[in-house]
């Protein structure tokens, strides 16, 4: 032992080197069960390139899982690649790549859906792919939908699916018997599954792709289905119905809050995002500040509860269409479905009609004005939030465009869009602004407000 010990003494830069790779293996280590045991987090990414041969809008969900965002970020690369690869440069038309995501929450368990679709040359072909991941947010780990269901399930839920479309009419207009049945054969292997709250849904994908890409969600309860899912994940208290409670709208803001000063409407794009814009209501109770909110349909069935506390609280709810496609580029079958659809979600919520329609990517003419009997609420400050993702840069843009009857342009998508706009608030209310839901502008400037009409800002 002495003779080591007089070894490590003599040697005193190999010791060193020694404790140092110990060291090194120890935090290796660590850093590994960290990891492997991290919070989950969920949050969003951008892509948007804009060229004159295509539009590419990318939407996607990034986790705290590195194996996960991986996977994401293959299916994101090969589904460019495919879409890059069929453009028609010769095209007059112009090519268009849409991915976006939404997510259900029921325990634990995240249910998340990307969806990609394109069109691509003289022939406006279409493309479309669906991939739902499910997501233990307790460990941070992804799971197959056989780790979540009984394969006895497929049989059920194959009859409740091929009995509601029969008895749904006029859907059968967009659905062949024949494939229906096809489809139906063959249910198990590529079923799309979404667990929400209160409901299971069954996700159909288009069959017609030329029609619309629109897909079917078919609601199932959990005393249905509850058997059959793994009681490991899924758990259903046995607890005695009772109705909701009643929300009560909140009481409007007297007009002489606002005597003597300026007026700015902050608008919230592409959500709801459950994280993001429940942060943000919470703060604009606290800073008693009103905004309006344009949601994408495709993201309305799984936040129910939160839009209906936007509307209750005051905000103003308006339309961003289903599924975030450029209005001007559609058949009228396809039009009206984009903006009726999510009309009817949202007043199912609300219990009123829509009345605002925010066009994605401020894209609208004459033409569709005429078609929307809508009125149409565009923007005179655009924030660029999804592009700086930097909240301090968001917050001095708003700042310095302010101006009273100044319309302007955010996504509740992401955080740093939020806290820049509340970093505004705070010193804009200093300087006598005060931030208002649409309706509040048009009612406190007596606007004379028309339908099939598009408003930048209210004078």
């Amino acid at each position: 032992m002495n003779e080591y010990l007089n070894f490590f003494k003599k040697n005193k830069i190999f010791t060193l080197a020694i404790i140092l790779i110990i060291l090194i293996i120890i935090l290796v280590i660590i850093n590994i069960l960290i990891f492997n045991h991290s919070s989950f987090t969920i949050d969003n990414e951008t892509i948007h390139k804009n060229n004159d041969n295509y539009n590419m809008q990318i939407n996607y969900p990034v986790f705290s899982n590195n194996e996960i965002n991986k996977k994401i970020n293959k299916i994101i690369d090969e589904e460019k690649d495919k879409f890059l690869k069929k453009i028609d440069k010769k095209s007059n038309e112009k090519n268009e790549l849409n991915i976006d995501y939404n997510y259900t929450i029921k325990n634990d368990i995240y249910s998340v859906q990307i969806r990609s679709y394109s069109y691509t040359g003289l022939n406006r072909d279409f493309y479309f792919n669906d991939l739902m991941l499910y997501i233990n947010s307790k460990d941070n780990t992804e799971l197959t939908i056989n780790d979540l269901i009984d394969q006895e399930l497929y049989s059920v839920l194959k009859d409740k699916c091929y009995q509601y479309l029969k008895d749904k009419e006029q859907d059968l207009n967009l659905y062949d018997d024949n494939i229906i049945k096809d489809y139906l054969a063959d249910f198990g292997k590529d079923i799309l599954l979404s667990f929400s709250e209160d409901e299971l849904n069954i996700i159909i994908p288009p069959f017609k792709v030329s029609d619309d890409e629109t897909d079917f969600r078919i609601p199932l309860t959990y005393d249905d289905t509850s058997q059959f899912l793994n009681n490991q994940y899924f758990t259903f208290p046995q607890v005695e119905e009772q109705q909701p409670p009643t929300q009560t709208p909140s009481t409007p803001r007297d007009e002489s809050f606002f005597q003597d000063k300026k007026l700015v409407a902050l608008t919230f794009d592409d959500g709801p995002n459950y994280k993001v814009t429940t942060f943000l209501l919470d703060e604009l109770d606290n800073k008693n500040a009103k905004a309006s909110f344009f949601l994408v349909g495709s993201r309305i069935s799984s936040q129910k509860e939160l839009i209906k506390r936007m509307y209750n609280s005051g905000h103003s709810v308006g339309s961003h269409s289903y599924n975030h496609k450029n209005l001007t580029k559609l058949t009228d079958e396809q039009l009206l479905k984009e903006i009726n659809d999510t009309n009817e979600l949202i007043s199912q919520i609300t219990g009123e009609d829509v009345k605002y329609l925010r066009p994605p990517y401020g894209s609208y003419n004459k033409d569709l004005l005429n078609k929307i009997n809508m009125t149409f609420i565009l923007w005179n400050v655009d924030t660029l939030d999804w592009q700086s993702r930097d909240s301090q840069k968001v917050c001095d843009n708003i700042i310095n465009s302010a101006k009273d009857g100044a319309i302007i342009l955010l996504h509740d998508l992401y955080q740093t869009s939020v806290d820049g706009a509340l970093c505004a608030i705070d010193k804009l209310q200093e300087q006598g602004y005060a931030f208002v839901s649409i309706d509040e502008m048009i009612k406190l400037k007596n606007i004379d407000l028309k339908t099939n009409t598009a408003y930048r800002y209210f004078k």
